[in-house]
């Protein structure tokens, strides 16, 4: 798991320029919940997201409003850099992974609000990534809020010290065509800066690779 989370970071790293200020948003719990018709992902089965996100993104909310609005942000790749850099998610034997900002559906957003409720809000829609469940498309949400002022304005967050257990309800879900296969990432929520892409990424492919080693010779033997 953790050279997985390594290689998935490089990849974000050698993908982004050098000017990026890039965050993972990371978060791990269980299914508890499954309202579809597919049963593959069965309750109970551990998942994981990571998200990479380059916080210089503009903030595109007046395409939404018409105006600027200081308390609800939305973030896409519509802007110039773009918001979602990397996204991985798994649970069980479903997979995904977005290694690249080019990659992102026209739809993906991260948004932020800022007023009576503290939220993240993360929507991702690009059905050439995302296995079919219940034989049609899926999307991916999550969304973590709070009554209280854990957010500071409607920024991409860039704070590690955020106390993200303070959240009220924080949910993963994977979106069929009807239903939805959730889990509450509980306090496990966690948001990492990531180091500059040009110095660093050379050196964690080596420590990806160094991670990988004792399995090679574990087959070996």
């Amino acid at each position: 798991m953790k050279a997985a989370f390594v290689s998935f970071v490089v990849s974000a790293l050698v993908t982004t320029s050098a000017q990026a200020d890039l965050f993972s948003l990371s978060a791990s719990g269980t299914i508890s919940s499954n309202s579809s018709s597919d049963t593959s992902i069965a309750l109970g089965t551990p998942f994981t997201f990571d998200l990479v996100y380059d916080s210089d993104a503009p903030d595109l909310d007046f395409e939404v409003g018409g105006s600027a609005d200081p308390t609800f942000g939305r973030y896409t790749n519509g802007g110039s850099p773009p918001a979602l850099v990397a996204f991985r998610y798994r649970a069980g034997d479903y997979e995904v992974a977005i290694k690249n900002p080019d990659d992102f559906g026209p739809f993906g957003a991260i948004i932020i609000t800022f007023l009576s409720v503290h939220a993240i809000d993360i929507n991702i829609f690009d059905p050439d990534f995302f296995p079919p469940l219940a034989g049609g498309d899926v999307n991916f949400h999550a969304d973590f809020n709070s009554a209280s002022p854990i957010l500071e304005n409607d920024g991409l967050p860039t704070d590690p010290d955020l106390h993200f257990e303070d959240f009220d309800e924080n949910t993963v879900s994977l979106l069929p065509p009807a239903g939805a296969i959730s889990g509450s990432a509980g306090s496990s929520l966690t948001l990492t800066a990531l180091p500059e892409p040009s110095s660093t990424a050379l050196e964690l492919a080596g420590v990806a690779a160094l991670l990988a080693l004792p399995r090679r010779r574990a087959r070996r033997d």
